[in-house]
């Protein structure tokens, strides 16, 4: 569940931040920010959806079953472009033992209005990079696997799949809201940046 407000809200973008302290930092990777090179991603989706009615009683995703669809009611895609990720893109600004700072990740074409007491669930699919120069994957902020609680799902297979093989540690993440404030969330994101294929 998100935080409680009292009446519709637009989210207008994605934020992500690295993991606490060094815990982002692949083995040999040297700076204070990531990524030391632009990357480009073809085509990069997100889609949110309100959870469906199956996923509300059981509080999580149960099983790698059902399609990935199967999970989605009265989804919206807010973001279908083709996404650069500059360099130096995400600040390791809370130093050796911190928690760093938000950066946007995208800004949506399309907002979606949540409700006060909606779940949701966000679906992220990419076509992947892979150029000269694309640095070590980092780590971003994320939540442990917890019963009954947000997952994440997500699938390695290719572009064209449909049903997950795999649970991961959901993202956190900041959803941008109109001022003056922005709504935090464990991401159930599918699949993971920089980590996964289009699912």
């Amino acid at each position: 569940m998100l935080p409680a407000f009292s009446s519709p809200t637009s989210l207008l973008g994605l934020q992500l931040k690295l993991a606490i302290g060094e815990n982002w930092r692949p083995t040999g990777y040297v700076g204070a920010s990531w990524l030391n090179v632009a990357i480009s991603f073809t085509n990069y989706t997100i889609t949110i959806a309100k959870a469906t009615a199956q996923m509300n009683t059981d509080g999580e995703f149960l099983s790698l079953t059902p399609t990935f669809n199967s999970y989605l009611a009265s989804p919206v895609v807010v973001y279908n472009a083709p996404l650069v990720i500059p360099a130096n893109a995400f600040q390791a600004d809370g130093g050796l033992t911190g928690v760093h700072s938000f950066t946007t990740l995208a800004t949506f074409s399309t907002p979606f209005v949540i409700d006060p007491g909606d779940s949701l669930v966000v679906q992220v699919r990419h076509t992947g990079y892979g150029v000269a120069g694309t640095p070590l994957n980092a780590f971003f902020a994320t939540a442990p696997f917890s019963n009954g609680a947000v997952d994440a799902i997500s699938a390695t297979s290719g572009a064209n799949a449909a049903v997950p093989n795999a649970f991961s540690s959901p993202y956190i993440f900041n959803f941008v809201i109109p001022e003056p404030a922005a709504l935090s969330l464990l991401a159930p994101a599918l699949p993971l940046l920089g980590r996964r294929r289009k699912a």
